[in-house]
């Protein structure tokens, strides 16, 4: 009782501690932070018919087909059907909650892997400190990233007790929370299955192993099965293998943000990605391989949306690298009799180990000397600084939402925003959501349609983005470049301190409809 008191307590502070990170940045702005326009129209077309799943999204005017797994936007729908909630304040909300539950299941995961709550509450610390570990889920689109992200820890969970304790009855929950995953997110779906082949595969696999691998899959299979049966019928396997051939821009770095220290996002000296390679090494050494690869499986198989699944693993070797190395070391350096749990070392072993008072409290000081520069810096971050915590100005809110009253419907628009790249810019994100009008360069939505199509438009989305000074010749050379015709070019003014406008000149090709504080849209002449 006395142990699972203190680990009550300790989950409490933590959840606290993430509340108090998270929350300021959820409230500083009336709207929700970066990206998500796809799914704020995707939510209120579900809401609209019902929760019945529609065959296309009208996002963006392209018929990009409803493929997106529907979990996650079926919650919101579902949210302002009953309580009449707005859903950008559904959107707004809803991640930043899911985001704390992730805390609370995380520390049940480390709880298992290390060994005692000392180590689990010194993993989840550095988790919640992680930039990574909550930049992703808190913004917009983080309804679907966060969903999938406390089903991915909680499939992980039960996939080890099953996997490494042998818990036959942890087969059900392992398939139910895999096959919750797949419907919340596909990337995060993809990781969990192979979170789970990971632990089969480091278990030592056996027939028992593998009848229990294939009870979770099935079980995922048969509960998904009405969400991917009706696209395929729908739309055949066009939506998947578009999504699936979006990612070759990803993977080409994925090596490289492995192994840079950007991987944390910590500002300065990445303390904690220097400490996660200490326990990578570490972990290799003992030839207890789970951690890290759930680790290599985050970059290799989900590139794009490694960054978050990847706080995971690394808050986990962190602390191994903590408790393992840098404590004994700093103990035997200045003459303590404390030994290190396990000898250092030493010969293969499980994750973690029992720790002594002394220890413990060695243990949770230089955890807290880790973390509370990170926490504190963090906090200081302005939007310059932190580009994904951008969000929609209120003058942009009424640039898009003259745009919508004013512009014809047919209208196809060239966006040009201060932001760069198009994954933080909340005008490539948003406008297609409050205007009704196509962007012509948005990827946002594209990986769903035929193969081919996001990569072309991201291309020009960032030859776009080329222009220096955006004129007659730089437009008129970008239509011919990719044969693309365009009526309207809306251009963004600087929303945050300091940043520099989009050079705009005129031209007779050209006339200002409409020049406010957020924007300025341009009506193009038809040659």
């Amino acid at each position: 009782m006395g142990e699972r008191n203190g680990a009550t307590a300790w989950v409490v502070a933590l959840l606290a501690l993430a509340l108090l990170i998270r929350l300021p940045r959820v409230l500083a702005n009336d709207f929700p932070l970066n990206d998500g326009g796809i799914f704020y129209v995707m939510a209120g077309e579900l809401a609209g018919a019902r929760l019945t799943l529609p065959s296309f999204t009208s996002y963006n005017n392209v018929r990009i087909p409803f493929a997106y797994p529907p979990l996650a936007i079926a919650t919101a729908a579902a949210i302002n059907l009953a309580t009449g909630a707005d859903l950008l304040t559904v959107q707004r909300f809803l991640p930043l909650l899911a985001s704390l539950v992730a805390v609370a299941v995380f520390f049940l995961l480390a709880r298992r892997l290390a060994g005692s709550i000392a180590r689990a509450s010194l993993a989840t610390l550095l988790f919640v400190v992680l930039p990574r570990s909550y930049e992703w889920l808190i913004m917009g689109g983080g309804l679907t990233r966060s969903f999938g992200f406390v089903f991915l820890l909680l499939t992980l969970l039960f996939g080890h007790r099953l996997m490494a304790g042998r818990e036959r009855r942890a087969s059900l929950p392992a398939a139910l929370f895999l096959g919750l995953t797949v419907l919340s997110h596909p990337e995060m779906g993809l990781l969990a299955a192979a979170g789970v082949g990971v632990l089969t595969v480091a278990a030592g696999i056996d027939r028992w192993k593998s009848a229990r691998a294939a009870e979770v899959a099935v079980g995922a299979v048969v509960m998904t099965a009405p969400w991917w049966a009706t696209v395929i019928a729908r739309h055949g396997l066009t939506p998947f293998t578009g999504a699936a051939g979006s990612s070759g821009f990803w993977l080409r770095g994925a090596v490289a943000r492995l192994a840079s220290g950007d991987v944390t996002g910590e500002v300065g000296f990445p303390v904690i990605a220097s400490l996660a390679t200490l326990g990578f090494l570490l972990s290799l050494w003992r030839r207890d391989l789970v951690v890290p690869g759930w680790l290599v499986a985050a970059f290799v198989l989900v590139p794009r949306a490694a960054a978050t699944p990847a706080t995971v693993p690394l808050a986990l070797l962190a602390t191994l690298g903590l408790t393992d190395i840098v404590v004994p070391g700093m103990a035997s350096a200045l003459g303590s009799s404390v030994p290190p749990s396990g000898g250092g070392l030493g010969p293969p072993r499980r994750f973690g180990g029992a720790d002594t008072g002394a220890r413990t409290l060695r243990i949770l000081m230089a955890g807290l000397a880790v973390a509370y520069p990170l926490a504190f810096s963090n906090a200081l971050r302005t939007t310059r600084e932190w580009a994904s915590m951008a969000v929609l100005s209120r003058p942009e809110r009424a640039a898009m939402a003259w745009v919508a009253s004013n512009a014809p419907a047919a209208s196809r628009f060239l966006l040009v925003s201060t932001a760069s790249p198009w994954w933080v810019d909340p005008v490539d994100s948003w406008f297609p959501a409050l205007t009704g009008r196509e962007s012509v360069t948005s990827p946002n939505g594209a990986e769903w349609l035929p193969r081919g199509e996001f990569q072309r438009r991201e291309s020009e989305y960032f030859a776009l983005k080329a222009c220096r000074v955006v004129d007659d010749a730089c437009l008129e050379a970008w239509s011919r470049r990719f044969n693309e015709e365009f009526t309207h070019v809306y251009v963004s003014k600087p929303t945050v301190a300091g940043a520099q406008p989009v050079p705009l000149c005129d031209s007779p090709r050209f006339r200002v409809v409409f020049d406010g504080a957020g924007a300025t849209v341009l009506q193009r002449h038809q040659p």
